[in-house]
């Protein structure tokens, strides 16, 4: 079985605190991850460069040799 490192100290196991669950801006509750902690915008946008359909093509399988 793989043992699960600690989100907030990666040099220790998890042993299941559950202090990676508490909310950052409001220690009494647990996260719901509505995102206030990050400062972000109410409109973030991506630059879509291409969409591939077809796996086939030539360009969809140069993308996945790039991840």
């Amino acid at each position: 079985m793989e043992t699960k490192m600690c989100v907030l100290d990666e040099t220790k196991e998890c042993d299941g605190c559950m202090e990676c669950e508490v909310c950052d801006l409001d220690p009494s509750k647990i996260c719901d991850n509505c995102g206030k902690c990050l400062n972000l915008p109410d409109v973030v946008s991506i630059k879509i460069d291409d969409v591939i359909l077809d796996p086939n093509d030539p360009r969809a399988k140069e993308l996945t040799k790039k991840r």
